[in-house]
Formats: structure tokens, sequence, C-alpha cells
């Protein structure tokens, strides 16, 4: 992948030069970049949002234990 900072002085230049033709590869370029980016993230999230469901990161275990415990002591009173 190409360095944001290098495409966006591409795109610069491109831009000064007036070529149409090199200023769109490169903003598709930067474009794709960004897609890639956001890509990384949602998949990051999707990552994170599965490790907080699982029982060992959220404490589900202990809630349920809890849980079970108060029931104990509500059935004993």
């Amino acid at each position: 992948m190409a360095d944001v900072n290098a495409l966006y002085a591409s795109l610069l230049a491109a831009d000064e030069a007036r070529d149409a033709a090199a200023l769109a590869a490169v903003a598709w370029q930067v474009y794709g970049q960004l897609a890639t980016a956001a890509a990384d993230l949602g998949a990051l999230r999707a990552r994170f949002w599965v490790y907080a469901a699982a029982p060992h990161a959220s404490g589900g275990r202990q809630s349920a234990s809890r849980g079970a415990q108060t029931g104990a002591i509500a059935a004993a009173a």
C-alpha cells in the first residue's frame, strides 16, 4: 500500500498540473486506502464485540453465579 501522505502530495501535484487522468488515478488510490482502512476498522470492531461477548471477558460466568446466589438468598428468605 502506498503511503497516504505520498498519495496526498501526488494528488496536489496532479491538481496543480491540471492532469485530469493523473488526478483521477491518484484519487482512486486514496479512495482505496480509505476503504481498506475502514474495512480494517470494521474487522477490528467485530473482533472486539466477539471478545466482549465471551463469558471470560465480560464476566458473564460471574454474573450467572451471582444471579444464582441472589436467587438462593431470595428463596431462603
